[in-house]
């Protein structure tokens, strides 16, 4: 990703409209009519040496006979023979190149280096001849395929380097013209090229080594059934037939010999947390927008301002994956509302899809001016949880978020949020979101550590998780067992807090330290809880029933992917419990995600809002939604 930060063409002084001395639409006026002349002058060309004959009256040629074949009469054939005869075959060019400047300058194209284009075409002119002296045989022109010109610089040339010096000596030159007028790096090339060879060489070896881990796994498993696919008709077992019970999704409830802590060990001792090579790799070359073309940008936009009345200069320029920043500094007098107030007309003069202004940036007095890039970057969970912004996070609530406008990765942890609201609308990318928060959870914590909760009601996003061994219950799809499932955290809250009094602690942190270095916690006497299900008779009769033994805590996310579903069936459950595990759950080491497509007031209610202070806003359809879950417009611009 290439930064362009404060060129030295873009911290010129502030233009000063009162030093200007030919208005911009007489100036554009004056372009448009040199285009207008430049294409019709290599048009008239272009007909003159094409329809060029031999026979016509010319500065080579005398004759009596006053019948011109050429189609522009005697100005073509003169013109054309002039042509011929200086630069050869190659005088075909000319044409290309007038016809060329004229479109370029009625598109009135801000050219940021004009007079080294112009050389450009002048190098490659000459060059051409030589080309042709060269390479090509004409029978028009004998001796003079190159015309004059060729011919010279050839005879120099092979007097000088002899015949394979003068072939790289005019190579040489045919890039150093190409660059000049196409912007053409062969440094980008080469490497471009070594990229993409990298890649072709990993994709190689990652097929090879995939053939060789599951190609033995296949035959072993293919000759191990051999039996069993003769006996599958054999199978009567009626529980294949019989139907899913009815509350199949619901969470296992909490009874009084129940305990969490005796979930959080898995079965596997031995978990091993899932490797980054299963992820994709980013891409090892990324196509770079030059500073030339962000230079040549930024005086597009500034000369757009200028036509709606705004002076001012570009002083910082920051390429990102999806978005452009241009800091633009306006001049002594302008408004800031008159900037704001340009957005849409900005996107029509940029040819964007949506250009949105950034009113202030804290501690600089410019204006914020994002502009999409033609060409997206595609960002990979991969190189986000690879990145030190990731890796600094020790929490094992870790969630990649992606990258902001400068491409640098952004990671956050779930703990100093403590919950997370997510709205956007439908295909905003909410869900890739929340998958991404997900993965990065599971990729950094064992099953022992953190426990999830899933409701799913939209039964499609969710349900790729069902096997995992993190989960609490299966991926809960029904809205009436999710409300269930909702209460049931709000006693599983209370007995975490119950325990965590009872150990002296504040949080599950602090509890979780006593856990330090496989130290045997054991419960202090005589301070069980009146509302303890464990709580012991003090009738020696009564048999005494042993308490299960402390265990570390693991932490606790609730996901929620599509929260409106919820409310609409209990709405009046679900805020209930959502507001009190939000309230109230931090310290017990119970942490909520909740994503909507429909951030309305009746979904993201005041009691919700009030307890989620971190919330992601993906593109919405309006600016009502926008506050609603940001409280200021913004989302309806992304």
């Amino acid at each position: 990703m290439v930064k362009v930060v404060g060129f030295a063409s873009l911290r010129r002084p502030v233009v000063d409209c009162r030093k200007i001395t030919m208005p911009s639409t007489q100036k554009s006026q004056a372009v448009e009519i040199a285009g207008v002349f430049l294409f019709l002058l290599g048009v008239l060309l272009a007909i003159s040496l094409l329809t060029y004959h031999p026979t016509d009256s010319s500065f080579s040629t005398v004759t009596t006979n006053s019948d011109i074949q050429n189609a522009i009469g005697k100005v073509g054939a003169f013109s054309s023979d002039f042509f011929f005869q200086v630069i050869g075959i190659s005088a075909y060019f000319l044409p290309v190149a007038l016809i060329v400047f004229g479109l370029s300058c009625l598109k009135s194209e801000v050219e940021p280096k004009p007079k080294r284009r112009k050389i450009g075409w002048g190098i490659l002119l000459i060059l051409f001849a030589a080309w042709a002296e060269l390479l090509f045989q004409s029978s028009d022109l004998p001796n003079l395929k190159g015309g004059t010109i060729g011919f010279s610089v050839n005879h120099f040339l092979i007097a000088y380097f002899a015949l394979t010096g003068t072939y790289l000596v005019l190579l040489f030159f045919s890039i150093f013209g190409i660059m000049l007028i196409a912007k053409f790096s062969p440094a980008r090339l080469v490497e471009e090229a070594l990229c993409r060879a990298l890649q072709l060489l990993q994709w190689i070896k990652k097929e090879i080594q995939k053939r060789k881990r599951h190609k033995p796994i296949v035959e072993e498993e293919a000759h191990d059934n051999d039996d069993v696919v003769e006996n599958i008709a054999e199978v009567t077992d009626p529980a294949w037939n019989a139907p899913p019970e009815e509350d199949a999704d619901l969470i296992e409830p909490f009874t009084a010999d129940h305990n969490m802590e005796d979930d959080a060990e898995p079965e596997d001792g031995a978990y091993q947390i899932p490797p980054l090579s299963l992820l994709l790799d980013p891409p090892v070359y990324v196509k770079k927008v030059s500073p030339e073309e962000l230079t040549a940008q930024a005086q597009i936009l500034k000369r757009k301002l200028l036509d709606f009345g705004v002076a001012g200069e570009v002083k910082e320029i920051h390429p990102g994956p999806v978005v452009t920043l241009f800091e633009f500094e306006p001049a002594p007098g302008i408004k800031l509302n008159k900037i704001t107030t340009l957005a849409d007309d900005l996107a029509l003069a940029m040819r964007a899809l949506q250009v949105r202004i950034v009113p202030r940036i804290p501690g600089k007095s410019v204006v914020g001016i994002e502009i999409p890039n033609r060409a997206r970057e595609e960002v990979l969970l991969k190189e986000i949880i690879a990145s030190s912004s990731f890796a600094r996070l020790t929490s094992k609530l870790r969630l990649s978020l992606g990258k902001d406008i400068f491409g640098t990765p952004v990671a956050a942890d779930l703990a100093d949020m403590p919950h997370l609201l997510i709205a956007g609308s439908t295909g905003s990318g909410k869900s890739v979101g929340l998958n991404s928060m997900i993965l990065s959870i599971l990729l950094s914590a064992k099953p022992t550590e953190v426990k999830l909760l899933l409701i799913d009601p939209k039964m499609l996003e969710l349900s790729l998780y069902e096997a995992i061994p993190h989960l609490i219950s299966p991926v809960i799809t029904r809205p009436k067992a999710a409300s269930d499932a909702l209460k049931r955290m709000v006693v599983e809250m209370q007995r975490r807090y119950e325990l965590l009094a009872e150990m002296g602690v504040r949080n599950i942190n602090a509890y979780n330290r006593l856990f330090a270095n496989g130290a045997n916690v054991t419960r202090p006497p005589k301070t069980q809880s009146l509302f303890d299900p464990f709580q012991q008779s003090r009738d020696s009769s009564v048999p005494v029933i042993p308490l299960p033994p402390l265990v570390p805590l693991p932490y606790i996310i609730v996901c929620i992917d599509e929260l409106a579903d919820l409310m609409v069936v209990a709405s009046r459950d679900v805020e209930e419990s959502i507001g009190r595990l939000a309230q109230m759950a931090r310290a017990a080491g119970i942490h909520l995600i909740l994503a909507t497509q429909r951030p309305s007031v009746d979904v993201l209610t005041g009691v919700i809002k009030a307890n989620f202070p971190a919330r992601v806003a993906f593109a919405v359809t309006s600016k009502t939604d926008s506050r609603t879950i940001l409280d200021a417009n913004g989302a309806d611009q992304l």
